[in-house]
């Protein structure tokens, strides 16, 4: 990934809540990155009561992607399903500031890297909606495959929004 400065990832923190309110700011966007998870408009209160909920469970991981200089550039959960020695992806979302320069590709293939080196599993999953090209074929880029369709899984203002599910497997 020439000419595109080096990503970590880290635990996703309470201060960081106020970063990711900044990058949520539009329903439909909100939406397509937590399809209801979440009311709009989307507060600190939320953000915090999920991490909370979330500090509790041994399977889900909120994280941050950060640049060189540790400023955060993203966000994602990985749930594992250890009885079916997967992984899912989801809650992606970049920065909008620094959108089209590769850094959520790398975030991502960062996450798939962490449940193949560390989780041990042996395929990722994560779910996109076909109203969001960009996202899916970031993905793609990833090596994520179109897996299935899942048609009608949640209206937006009177929008159909069907979801792609998409999958990697480790090669062995």
């Amino acid at each position: 990934m020439e000419g595109i400065g080096i990503i970590r990832l880290r635990p996703f923190k309470r201060i960081d809540a106020e970063k990711l309110l900044s990058w949520l700011t539009d329903e439909r966007v909100m939406t397509m990155w937590c399809a209801k998870t979440f009311t709009y408009p989307l507060t600190q209160e939320q953000i915090i009561t999920r991490m909370k909920e979330r500090e509790e469970a041994d399977d889900e991981w909120v994280m941050a992607g950060v640049d060189a200089q540790g400023e955060v550039i993203g966000h994602f959960c990985i749930w594992a399903d250890y009885q079916k020695n997967s992984a899912h992806l989801g809650m992606i979302v970049v920065d909008d500031a620094r959108r089209g320069q590769g850094l959520g590709q790398q975030m991502v293939e960062l996450a798939v890297k962490y449940a193949f080196d560390i989780l041990h599993v042996s395929k990722v999953t994560l779910g996109v909606f076909d109203c969001n090209p960009r996202a899916h074929a970031c993905y793609q880029k990833v090596g994520f495959r179109d897996d299935k369709i899942e048609d009608h899984a949640i209206e937006y203002h009177g929008e159909i929004w069907n979801r792609i599910h998409m999958v990697m497997e480790r090669e062995e």
